[in-house]
């Protein structure tokens, strides 16, 4: 009862001060304070068109993750050249969220022109995407039921009604050029008990729905689940996928897999740089949210590797640190970048590739809470790494970054010597 007065204080106290007014009258809900203050401009007549549209105060309902973390979504979805307006929100009448569309009639007035109800209480994530011929965009929305529920809708909007085109549960979902050269198509994994991974790859049909192109299964011996799908162009030029899947008894530990698709025989199939067994045992890796990504910005997603053998010697009392290799299996020189992953800050720090192998790791006698990359016999410092308050004095240091409103900095050792004339300390730091 105390943590609800709280609660509500807080939110009298946030009306107030936003110069709203509240009627104390006795009837005022909970649900009612703690919706949110009319907003002004465009988005806040779109809000009032909706309000009146309704005959009630609509609630607002925000995205939990993703680019896209508004309720309001500005987008043409008629492809006519001009920007409409969507809104996630329930009412008193709904609890699954909603989404309606407005447009602006003579370029002056928000009109709602439908609505529809979405399939849970939770939208998850939104983007906005080209998956059918023309100009016009559809919203992509993925619902979250419970930790072990999601599910995948795709909403078009034609000839003034809301359609929905897509509805289908799913673990992860992938919205991609893979067989078009016009428009997008949605990747789909899913994983059931004793099954494995099932991937499924969608593309728009000419009645405006989708068709399944091609279906793909991961061996359950080997893939409990799906952690993360991630789309880039390999050496070749070609278009690949890679899924990264849970692995082992308890599913804590990671692996990738690479795939591409076949336009000769319209099916999905493992790459043939590397064999899926090799593949599998290379990238097997301990950190759960260490994750295949594009991690340089060149438009290929690369696979963490953690190669014991050729590791790093790890002397730090505090700190749980990991060597990286980051790999492009589809290049015929896989070996991308070199570094240390700092688990508990979430960043990756990229040394030169000479220094692979040949690396202690220690905490530093000189500076508090600062570690030290030093020759494995601990006799040459090469370089000196530490975290400091967003203000902290930079003299002599490179500032590689903010993680966590920390600052990350940097020096070379006296005996540090770089062959990699690409290499550049102040490039090196990437927030995972």
């Amino acid at each position: 009862m105390e943590r609800i007065r709280r609660l509500l204080a807080g939110a009298l106290a946030c009306l107030f001060l936003a110069g709203c007014s509240v009627p104390l009258n006795g009837h005022t809900s909970v649900e009612e304070l703690l919706r949110a203050p009319q907003l002004a401009g465009d988005y806040g007549m779109i809000q009032s068109a909706l309000n009146e549209w309704l005959g009630q105060s609509a609630q607002l309902k925000y995205p939990l993750s993703g680019e896209l973390l508004s309720p309001f979504l500005m987008g043409d979805y008629d492809g006519d050249g001009v920007q409409d307006a969507a809104v996630l929100y329930t009412t008193l009448d709904t609890s699954n969220v909603c989404l309606a569309i407005l447009q602006r009639e003579d370029g002056e007035v928000w009109r709602v022109q439908d609505t529809v109800e979405g399939l849970t209480e939770t939208v998850d994530s939104v983007r906005f995407a080209h998956l059918q011929e023309g100009g016009s965009d559809q919203i992509v929305l993925g619902y979250l039921a419970s930790q072990e529920e999601y599910y995948l809708a795709v909403y078009a909007y034609q000839q003034g009604r809301i359609l929905s085109i897509l509805e289908q549960p799913c673990e992860q979902y992938l919205v991609e050029r893979i067989t078009s050269k016009e428009y997008e198509d949605v990747i789909l994994m899913s994983a059931a008990e004793g099954e494995g991974v099932q991937i499924e790859l969608l593309t728009s049909d000419r009645e405006g729905g989708f068709r399944r192109v091609a279906v793909m299964g991961l061996s359950p011996d080997r893939f409990m689940g799906c952690a993360s799908l991630a789309a880039g162009t390999g050496g070749d030029g070609g278009q690949y996928l890679v899924l990264d899947g849970w692995t082992g008894v308890t599913g804590t530990n990671l692996a990738s897999v690479l795939l591409r698709f076949n336009e000769e025989t319209q099916q999905m199939e493992q790459a043939e740089q590397i064999g899926a067994a090799e593949l599998y045992d290379a990238s097997l890796r301990n950190v759960p949210d260490l994750i295949s990504q594009d991690l340089d910005g060149d438009g290929v997603v690369e696979i963490p590797t953690q190669p014991g053998e050729a590791g790093l010697l790890n002397m730090s009392q505090g700190r749980r640190m990991d060597f990286i290799v980051w790999m492009d299996y589809t290049s015929s020189q896989p070996e991308k970048s070199f570094g240390l992953l700092d688990e508990e800050m979430g960043y990756y720090l990229e040394l030169p590739m000479e220094w692979e192998g040949n690396l202690l790791l220690t905490d530093s006698a000189e500076y508090e809470g600062a570690l030290e990359l030093r020759s494995l016999d601990g006799q040459q410092l090469y370089l000196t790494v530490r975290i400091t308050g967003t203000s902290g004095p930079a003299a002599g240091w490179t500032r590689l970054g903010v993680v966590a409103s920390r600052q990350i900095q940097a020096r070379l050792g006296p005996d540090a010597v770089i062959e990699d004339t690409d290499y550049r300390l102040s490039r090196s730091l990437y927030i995972l």
